[in-house]
Order: structure tokens, then C-alpha cells, then sequence
């Protein structure tokens, strides 16, 4: 089956033309430009936007913290209004690289002048969410969800309790999914550029943040407040396992597959096992999750990133069990097998359908 479906096989036939014309109209000058041109003229904006920055910084911000917050918003500012001006690489990628060191100097200048965490993590997160809304990129959106969750997490840590940091991120994992399963209603509303770039800003805030908890456990625990009692890795997998066996049920439903049917029964279980198997690392459900999505949505980038963070949490997976070698070993054997028998009986009982060329 292809990753990348045509009009004809998502579209009935009176809805083709509008898509093409619809499609034709999005394209802008630089479609055929060679990609190297391309590349060289972003790497002019951000050369050129880092000197400005060097400049000014000289000037104004070293040692002035108010300098450094009223200019980081005023080239954050200028860089929204850039980016509206037009869309060639050279403006696009000049506004993001100012903007970025708008940020940078705005949520630096925050910190230095405060000496407080907390302030800085909210600064950031409402300036963030103010240009997931207003600034009209979509990596700069990407950027925004991507910051943005980070430093409502930090926020959460710093200040609240470890329980409430880890149904904050369960409940981030229910939008990212819900974004995925609704993109196709969604992007026809009127914040439809934003909903694609938010889900993997989401998707990413998700695994990042996972990734911190499995590989760099200590660390992640020094941002708590003292004392701070975190859920036990066992109940965080339990509730993204619902969260992917929701999104499984939904898939199985637009598929016009039954989900009380033999192929539901056999997604349902799969997916439960593994859960229950990986109960101390809690990524490996999630990164299934979002390789369900990458398929279902036939993103190749969502496809990348569930693939190599479904390598990153099993060998977080493996060093994890506090088993010997020799059971480790056992272990990985046995749960080898189990899935090459999974794989003979999902062949044999749901053998592929013909492609149609």
C-alpha cells in the first residue's frame, strides 16, 4: 500500500478538479527553484539576522536586562509583521531567525531580571502561545506548541506536584491524538494551518519528555520541588495505553473495520500486551501510539520519529529490567518469538488484499 494516497483515492470524482485547482493556487514561486538555491538563501537571512543580533546586543543588551525584554519583543513583533509581507524563502526564513532571537533575548532578559525559574517558564509559555496564534508559519507554530509544552511542564514542576506533571502530560498526549484523528475536519476551520504543526509540536513534547524520565531519570527528578511524589512509571503507562487503544478503536471505525470484530480483538490485545509488558518504561506504548497515527495519517515523518523513538525506549527497556544477563537475555528471546508469532497469525488470518494498479 502507498504512503502517499492520490485524489482519486481519497477524493469521490466531483471533488478532484476542486482539490487540483485548490492545490495549484497554494503553490508559490520558489516550487521550482533548485533545492540548493533554496538552501543558500535561507543560510544568507539567518547569517545576515545573527549579525543584526550581534550588533544590537553590543549595544543595548549587555547588562541591561529591560533592554534586552523590550527589544526581544519588538524583533518578535517585526517578525510576525515580516512574515506577513510574503512568503519567499528569503523573507521566511529571515522573519523565523529574528524571531527566534527575539525570543531568545526576551525570555533571557525575563530570567537575568527576575533570578526566578518559575517567571521565566511562564513568560515563555505565554509568549509562545501568543505566536502559535499570530505568527503564520509553520515552523514557527511547531516551535511554539513545541517551547510551549516544555515550559508548561517546567512550570508544573517547579511549582506543583509530580502527579499533576504526569496527567498534565497524558492529557497533552489526548490532544496530540486528537488532532491526528480530527486533522481532516479541523484544517477546514478557521485555525486550520495551525492544527498539523501544533500535533507534532505535541507529539514532540510528548516523547522529548519521555525521553528525559526513561534516559536521564535523576535529572528529571532534581526539577521537582523537594519532596514531590511522581506516579509510579506503571499508572503513566497504563494511561497512555488508553490513550492508544482509543486511537486504535477510532481507526478501526474509519477503516470500516469492526472493533469488536477479529481484527479489533487482535489490535486491542496487541497493543494491551505490550503495555503490559513495558509497564516501567512508559515510552514504548507511547511511541506505538503515535506510529498508529503515522499510519493511519500516512506521514512519513511521523512514521520516523515513532520508529526511532520505539528503538530509543526499547533499549531504555532493556537496560531498565533488573534481571541478570543471561534473563535479560530470556526475556528479549521470548518477547521476540511472541511477536514473530503475532506477525504469523496476523498474515494468516488477515492475509493483504490485492494492490489494484
Amino acid at each position: 500500500m502507498a504512503l502517499k494516497p492520490s485524489l482519486r483515492d481519497v477524493l469521490p470524482a466531483e471533488f478532484q478538479d476542486a482539490a487540483r485547482t485548490a492545490l495549484a493556487s497554494r503553490e508559490d514561486a520558489t516550487t521550482g527553484m533548485p533545492w540548493f538555491v533554496r538552501v543558500l538563501i535561507g543560510f544568507g537571512a539567518w547569517l545576515a539576522s545573527w549579525f543584526l543580533m550581534a550588533f544590537l546586543s553590543l549595544g543595548v543588551v549587555v547588562g541591561k536586562e529591560v533592554g534586552a525584554i523590550i527589544l526581544g519583543l519588538l524583533l518578535t513583533g517585526g517578525a510576525a509583521i515580516l512574515r506577513r509581507m510574503g512568503s519567499n524563502v528569503f523573507l521566511t526564513q529571515l522573519a523565523l531567525s529574528t524571531g527566534l532571537a527575539g525570543q531568545g533575548l526576551f525570555i533571557g532578559g525575563v530570567w537575568a531580571l527576575t533570578e526566578s525559574e518559575k517567571v521565566a517558564a511562564l513568560a515563555t509559555l505565554v509568549l509562545q502561545t501568543v505566536l502559535l496564534f499570530v505568527y503564520p508559519d509553520a515552523i514557527q507554530r511547531f516551535l511554539s506548541t513545541l517551547f510551549g509544552g516544555l515550559a508548561l511542564l517546567l512550570l508544573l514542576r517547579l511549582t506543583g506536584t509530580g502527579v499533576l506533571v504526569d496527567v498534565t502530560l497524558v492529557g497533552l498526549t489526548v490532544l496530540a491524538h486528537l488532532l491526528f484523528l480530527q486533522q481532516g475536519r479541523l484544517q477546514s476551520g478557521p485555525w486550520g494551518g495551525l492544527v498539523t504543526p501544533a500535533a507534532f509540536g505535541l507529539v514532540t513534547t510528548l516523547l522529548a519528555s519521555l525521553v528525559m524520565r526513561t534516559w536521564f531519570h535523576d535529572f528529571y527528578r532534581s526539577l521537582f520541588r523537594k519532596g514531590s511524589a511522581e506516579l509510579p512509571p506503571g499508572v503513566l503507562t497504563l494511561g497512555l495505553a488508553v490513550v492508544t487503544l482509543y486511537s486504535a478503536w477510532r481507526v478501526l471505525e474509519e477503516t470500516d473495520s469492526e472493533p469488536g470484530g477479529a481484527a479489533g480483538v487482535t489490535a486491542f490485545a496487541s497493543l494491551g500486551l505490550t503495555a503490559a509488558l513495558t509497564l516501567h518504561t512508559p515510552g514504548v506504548i507511547a511511541a506505538i501510539g503515535v506510529l498508529l497515527l503515522g499510519f493511519h495519517r500516512r506521514s512519513v515523518v511521523l512514521l520516523g520519529m515513532a520508529v526511532l523513538f520505539v528503538l530509543v525506549f526499547g533499549v531504555g527497556y532493556y537496560y531498565d529490567l533488573q534481571l541478570t544477563l543471561l534473563a535479560k537475555s530470556l526475556v528479549l528471546l521470548g518477547s521476540g518469538l511472541m511477536l514473530l508469532g503475532l506477525r504469523f497469525f496476523i498474515l494468516r488470518r488477515f492475509p493483504a488484499a490485492e494492490e489494484v494498479r
